[in-house]
């Protein structure tokens, strides 16, 4: 059994972040509720690490961060902290001593009374707009999506506290609950508005379509890693990238096109959980031109023999 609410007027939230969830942005990791060294997510799934004490929104990469993704208060309050002025860079051996008792970057901390207090972090060098003992609504912006403190990648950091212990949105529980089988079963902490965009998700296809170059992660999470293909590319290739894989799990490309074109991959199945990945199928230029017409992309990730997750996107080329 879930242990109870900590008040019988918990809060209300709100979308953290200026985002279409599920297209523009994504949870990357949920709370880790498992007590131990093991990890667990509220859903009983691996969408989480090690004594994770809150909600990972990315976006796609740190250009799409340059365009001011806002970071929005998600329930009415006063501003207790704010930090700004860390930059925006992602995390390595020698940065993770730079941010020690700083990991959180750039943030605010919100007060809602009733013991009830959010945090947000990572925020964009230079955005935070908020101020200590400013009063703030649902949605109030308080700066922007970045990759400040300790982060790999750009993306909204938020904690849900209640007296000081962090508190799973998604059920309303601390942290050491019993997870649940059925995701939709408890609302959670999120209000009518943002219920219907939190579909949870244990492996997922966070971008796919074809590029000239093939791709790779460290690349994808500052530029997106896409430059799109021509008529004389040295190759098309067909990728897809790849969120909370799970152990076992096989990730299969199929790409056809006019003129004959068709390639195909399947991984072995992966050996441990991969928070991040990418896959790739694609063929080398050995003509003086690709065929022009419509080259058409398939990305699955099969799980226990059945898919998952699908996409699939085309690249068409005039004459």
């Amino acid at each position: 059994m879930c242990p109870a609410l900590a008040t019988a007027d918990p809060l209300q939230l709100g979308l953290p972040v200026a985002c279409d969830l599920g297209r523009t942005c994504f949870i990357q990791s949920y709370v880790d509720i498992d007590p131990g060294p093991a990890v667990q997510d509220f859903a009983c799934g691996s969408a989480t690490y090690d004594n994770h004490d809150g909600t990972d929104f990315r976006l796609l990469s740190a250009r799409d961060a340059a365009t001011g993704v806002a970071v929005l208060a998600t329930a009415a309050g006063t501003v207790k902290g704010v930090r700004d002025g860390m930059p925006d860079r992602f995390a390595n051996a020698e940065s993770r001593s730079l941010v020690a008792n700083r990991e959180c970057g750039n943030g605010v901390v919100i007060d809602h009374g009733g013991g009830w207090e959010t945090q947000y972090c990572h925020m964009q060098s230079g955005s935070v707009k908020a101020t200590v003992g400013q009063k703030v609504d649902k949605g109030t912006v308080l700066g922007a999506v970045g990759y400040s403190g300790l982060a790999e990648f750009a993306h909204l950091h938020l904690t849900v506290r209640h007296n000081g212990k962090a508190i799973d949105p998604f059920t309303g529980a601390e942290r050491n609950a019993s997870c649940q089988r059925d995701p939709s079963a408890n609302p959670g902490l999120w209000d009518e508005t943002v219920r219907p965009a939190h579909r949870y998700a244990n492996g997922e296809i966070i971008a796919a379509g074809f590029t000239s170059a093939l791709p790779d992660l460290k690349q994808a999470e500052v530029d997106g890693g896409i430059a799109p293909p021509t008529a004389t590319s040295a190759q098309v290739v067909f990728f897809a990238r790849m969120i909370n894989l799970k152990a076992g799990d096989v990730v299969m490309l199929n790409v056809e096109g006019p003129g004959g074109f068709a390639a195909q991959s399947a991984s072995k199945p992966l050996e441990r959980n991969k928070a991040t990945w990418i896959a790739y199928a694609g063929k080398r230029l050995k003509q003086s031109a690709w065929s022009p017409g419509t080259y058409a992309g398939t990305a699955r990730v099969v799980r226990n023999g059945a898919t998952v997750v699908e996409v699939s996107r085309s690249w068409t080329l005039s004459e």
